[in-house]
């Protein structure tokens, strides 16, 4: 159907570096960044403790540093790493659950939020394989009825009880 050719096998089997893939240098200057992050006093636990360069992988995230990951660092960490047709949509991606986290929302604005982050998964279908896509990323897209319903997620989330 000559769908999404840049992601097909080569003639060998094996497929090609994408233009989403990091080498390992580019690896190894995102890791840097994110260890040589420096975060007040109780904002989120001693991050660059759960990053092995050597093996260039992060572990033993707790959920809130996932959150503070995904909402402030990563953003800072890809700007000059991946293309920017890429960061343009992880940054989208990112400042949507900043907006949604927030202690004070906007009820107006929950409209437009819930129609960007509708664009943002159509901008992450084009440029991200289908295995990405399970039903956590659609999950994304009631997140903002549930605020509707529910109200805040600042005053309803499980941080502040499990320190």
């Amino acid at each position: 159907m000559g769908i999404k050719k840049d992601i097909w096998l080569d003639e060998n089997g094996k497929y090609l570096p994408l233009f989403f893939t990091m080498t390992r240098q580019q690896r190894k200057i995102f890791l840097t960044t994110l260890k040589n992050v420096k975060m007040p006093d109780g904002y989120s636990s001693n991050i660059s403790r759960c990053i092995d360069d050597q093996n260039s992988r992060i572990f033993g995230l707790k959920s809130h540093d996932c959150h503070i990951l995904m909402q402030h660092l990563l953003t800072i960490a890809i700007c000059n790493i991946l293309p920017d047709q890429v960061t343009i949509v992880f940054v989208e991606f990112c400042s949507f659950f900043k907006e949604l986290c927030c202690k004070r929302l906007n009820v107006s604005n929950l409209d437009k939020l819930q129609n960007q982050i509708v664009l943002t998964i159509c901008h992450l279908e084009i440029l991200l394989p289908p295995s990405f896509f399970t039903v956590v990323i659609h999950l994304t897209c009631h997140l903002v009825e549930e605020v509707k319903l529910e109200g805040s997620v600042h005053y309803r989330w499980m941080y502040p009880i499990e320190r």
